[in-house]
């Protein structure tokens, strides 16, 4: 039965070597090769206090979300709802410690209702299983919940999408802020500028915030939450120089939360 497990326990060890050997994820300077980084990067340390979650799992959770799914399948706060094919509402653990905060819907997210499904999602996916998490087992969500496009003219037209408008932020925003409420998680992540800026509402830069843990407060107040921002994945398809960076706050986002209760 020992010879077992640690057969197992191996196989485990050499998929997550795998991983982050993916030529796709892996950052193009080593972690172990970070000597002589930036003072700044330091900044990465997790913060002095973690805000506490429930430790009882809300039965009526569930229930909240779907009540919620629905107002944003029948929302028409802004022009998005009556162009967007499926809003892309959310996925994973409503229970999850770490909430994923995206942009908004791309093409292939507004066909399939989903957020985070086309190669920047298959991205995402590969660094979640770096730091041993999964899409099961977090949240992500997203700023907007409908699809931004630069032509809403032609939505069958690939490349067609754009940041969402500071109008259609805040009249998405009370959606995302019930998605936090309900989570509850210790700890989240804003993948690039817009969602940074949505979250800490501030108009500095993704490069300026990242590395950093910043706070998060919902406007009724409470215990803050630490929030990461870092680079979005599609950045890190298009510059993977972004990579290493972008591994640090993930490596800062596992130690925080192996030092949560």
């Amino acid at each position: 039965m020992a010879q077992v497990r640690l057969s197992a326990l191996v196989r485990e060890l050499r998929a997550r070597v795998e991983v982050l050997e993916d030529s796709d994820w892996s950052p193009a300077v080593p972690p172990s090769s970070a000597a002589g980084r930036p003072a700044s990067v330091s900044s990465t340390a997790a913060p002095a206090a973690v805000a506490s979650a429930s430790t009882a799992a809300d039965p009526g959770v569930e229930h909240r979300f779907a009540l919620l799914r629905e107002s944003v399948l029948a929302c028409r706060k802004c022009p998005l709802g009556a162009q967007r094919l499926n809003p892309a509402f959310g996925v994973g653990d409503v229970h999850a410690r770490v909430l994923f905060v995206g942009e908004g819907p791309g093409f292939e997210e507004d066909r399939r209702g989903e957020p985070f499904v086309g190669k920047a999602g298959q991205l995402l996916d590969r660094i979640l299983a770096a730091i041993g998490l999964s899409r099961e087992t977090v949240y992500i969500a997203n700023v907007v919940k409908c699809h931004p496009m630069a032509d809403p003219s032609d939505p069958s037209k690939r490349g067609n999408d754009r940041p969402p408008s500071p109008e259609e932020t805040e009249a998405c925003r009370g959606y995302l802020e019930e998605q936090i409420r309900l989570i509850r998680p210790r700890a989240m992540v804003a993948l690039g500028a817009s969602a940074a800026k949505a979250l800490l509402r501030t108009t500095d830069g993704i490069t300026r915030l990242r590395g950093t843990w910043r706070e998060y407060r919902l406007p009724e107040g409470g215990e803050s939450i630490p929030v990461m921002p870092t680079y979005h994945p599609a950045a890190l398809l298009r510059d993977e120089s972004l990579k290493r960076d972008a591994w640090e706050d993930m490596k800062a986002l596992k130690k925080l939360l192996e030092a949560a209760p």
